[in-house]
């Protein structure tokens, strides 16, 4: 870390990937730190502030939240203070009544109706009073055609009312944001008019690939510039942001190397200071 220590403000780190994903015996989840990765990571980070990014809370499957997660987080928690922490507006999971819970694999959209209002509401109100630091709620990328009732609510609307119902605030990711504008043939800016960036706490960036015609979410390469382009135009109207972050897989670092991620952070840096913030 001390490699990169000079061009970064805080460290984002996500509990679940320092965690060992269990079964038990009815099919329920259960997460178990790998403690020699987890004090390694806290170790590494110990110079500067963490936020925390979750990855499997589920906050929107009909049937309940993933509860494993949040005793991972209250643990965390009393290892490491950290100053927000973040989850995917999403569902991950679902089961019907006595059945094995079934994962989806990747994090599926909510769509944007009155009935998922009634569901995450209340769960994001409760997260947000638990831990006495902002709790935001990520966008997330789109793959599947638009669902059953999804333009019941635009976007602008939805998010709204679920931050002024909840508390939270937004995770805005630029890049799943244009991953949904490339796949479906919607302009950037057109886009960011459907975001209330006054709820807008933090930004995520990153870069992926093109699969089967699908321009995906994997963060395995450098941003690209349309989205240096939106995060530009975002900077000046997103008054209570308090960080960008670049996201990047382990496994894609090779590729990348120590020079392309600190430009990533340099970028950032600059970008932020001319934008007066």
């Amino acid at each position: 870390m001390s490699a990169i220590g000079s061009s970064v403000d805080y460290f984002e780190i996500s509990p679940d990937v320092f965690c060992v994903d269990n079964a038990t015996a009815d099919g329920a989840r259960s997460l178990s730190w790998q403690v020699d990765k987890l004090q390694d990571a806290l170790h590494r980070t110990a110079d500067h502030p963490v936020v925390v990014h979750g990855l499997g809370l589920s906050i929107g499957s009909c049937d309940g939240w993933d509860e494993s997660y949040l005793h991972i987080l209250e643990d965390f928690a009393r290892r490491r203070p950290f100053e927000w922490h973040s989850e995917h507006l999403s569902w991950v999971t679902a089961s019907h009544p006595g059945d094995t819970p079934m994962h989806a694999g990747l994090a599926l959209p909510l769509p944007y109706t009155d009935e998922a209002l009634e569901l995450v509401v209340p769960r994001a109100a409760d997260i947000v009073q638990r831990y006495g630091v902002p709790f935001l709620l990520e966008n997330v990328t789109h793959y599947l055609p638009p669902l059953p009732g999804e333009g019941e609510t635009s976007p602008l609307c939805f998010w709204s009312a679920l931050c002024d119902g909840s508390g939270c605030g937004i995770l805005l990711d630029l890049y799943n944001l244009y991953c949904d504008c490339v796949n479906r043939s919607i302009a950037p800016a057109d886009a960011l008019e459907e975001v209330p960036l006054e709820h807008v706490v933090e930004i995520h960036v990153a870069g992926g690939a093109v699969t089967a015609g699908f321009l995906l979410d994997v963060h395995s390469r450098p941003t690209p510039g349309p989205v240096w382009e939106m995060l530009q135009s975002v900077l000046p109207r997103t008054p209570n942001l308090r960080g960008v972050t670049y996201e990047l897989l382990d496994e894609a670092f090779p590729t990348l190397g120590l020079d392309g991620l600190r430009t990533q952070l340099d970028t950032i840096r600059t970008l932020t200071r001319e934008a007066g913030r």
